[in-house]
């Protein structure tokens, strides 16, 4: 009888298909929440003059050679365009050089995304008149990480290392949630990751931020606790030892977004929460943020953790550690960490460079599009090397789905 039921749960989970990262380019610069964050940027000044890694990466007669071999490559190629161009126009046209053809370009885009843009943004604003309205309960929903803090050692990234901009694939295609009155940061930000994954290989799904929660509190899965928080590896883990796909989706494990005094996890969940849809089948710890940095130029997104600087909370797009610096450098007393899920590099202005460093992060937050730019911004990597978990990140690789 054992081995029937055993057979049985094979032939099931036999039906699930795996589901790893899909490494290639999307339209992420039409979206308005980058538009926005660069407008912010821009606000800075100048960037430096330089070949993007997408242009590098997408040109297949470049793949196989090393990176100075590319940009040599690409050089030429641009070059070739413009005297191309040149003796087509027959010099009737000013030739730009290569970060004024990008400025050129950039403008165009934006001028016919312009309306697009405007109109997002009214909704961002009235958006952010919600939020602020719910400040004090996002304040009071950070918690101490359950971490044991380490010792990492940060190294500076070479601006050659750095793409001008870099977005990993089907990011901004999953729509931006909001955890409301609970402290279910981790959930979410892990959530999204396996929603990203499902994006790049055409796939959209919901999926329960309940239940994930729910996974990564072992010691409040059985009766109501009171303990607030969690970190990711646990839910990560929980999944990866099930013998079937155990990650349901949101309308058969919904979310309930007030908090239940003394039942965090608030059970009992539901029996239709056991209508599993995804499981995780691996995942990796990112130590650094370079390593973090390598991780985001792979497509993949990193579930990353920090604690929160006051100018955190409200921002246009970029949270720079010259702001916190500005108000005396402390940071928020309600801040003691906050999850939330990277998904891309920015370099940053030449003029802002002397005290950021050389690039930030963008992150996805789960406090609604009324936060940064439509619920999303850039973390200058100073403020992060300022103010991270001292524990590593966490990047979902591969996962299978029913």
């Amino acid at each position: 009888m054992i081995n029937i039921l055993f057979l049985f749960s094979l032939i099931i989970f036999s039906f699930a298909s795996e589901l790893q990262i899909v490494a290639q380019n999307d339209d992420f610069q039409k979206a308005p929440e980058f538009q926005a964050i660069m407008t912010k940027l821009s606000s800075y000044g100048e960037f430096s003059a330089k070949i993007t890694e997408e242009q590098v990466v997408v040109n297949p007669a470049n793949h196989g050679l090393s990176k100075g071999q590319q940009m040599v490559e690409e050089a030429k190629a641009r070059n070739r365009a413009i005297l191309a161009e040149k003796n087509k126009e027959g010099h009737s046209k000013p030739v730009f050089s290569g970060v004024d053809q990008w400025r050129e370009e950039v403008k165009k885009t934006q001028d016919g995304w312009k309306k697009e843009i405007l109109q997002q943004r009214k909704t961002w604003q009235r958006e952010q008149k919600i939020f602020l309205g719910h400040l004090r309960e996002y304040k009071e929903n950070t918690f101490n990480l359950p971490i044991k803090g380490e010792k990492i050692t940060e190294k500076k990234m070479t601006v050659d290392t750095l793409p001008r901009f870099f977005i990993v694939n089907s990011a901004f295609k999953v729509p931006i949630r909001n955890q409301q009155d609970r402290p279910t940061c981790s959930a979410f930000a892990g959530i999204r990751a396996l929603e990203v994954i499902l994006a790049q290989n055409k796939m959209e799904h919901d999926l329960s931020e309940q239940y994930l929660y729910w996974a990564s509190k072992p010691n409040c899965q059985t009766s109501p606790c009171s303990e607030k928080g969690s970190w990711i590896p646990l839910g990560l883990k929980h999944s990866q030892i099930q013998a079937e796909v155990d990650i349901p989706l949101e309308n058969t494990c919904s979310y309930g977004p007030e908090k239940v005094e003394g039942n965090e996890t608030q059970l009992p969940l539901s029996s239709s929460c056991k209508q599993g849809k995804i499981k995780v089948l691996t995942f990796e710890e990112v130590r650094t943020i370079s390593d973090m940095v390598e991780k985001l130029k792979t497509h993949t997104p990193v579930i990353m953790a920090a604690k929160l600087s006051e100018n955190f909370y409200i921002n246009e797009g970029l949270v720079s550690l010259a702001e916190v610096q500005n108000n005396t450098g402390k940071l928020d007393a309600h801040a003691q960490g906050h999850a939330m899920l990277a998904i891309g590099i920015i370099e940053l202005p030449i003029k802002l460079k002397p005290s950021e460093g050389n690039f930030c992060i963008v992150v996805a937050n789960s406090w609604s599009e009324g936060w940064g730019a439509g619920g999303y911004s850039c973390l200058t990597e100073n403020w992060l090397i300022k103010f991270r978990q001292p524990a590593p990140f966490y990047a979902i690789t591969k996962i299978s789905i029913k």
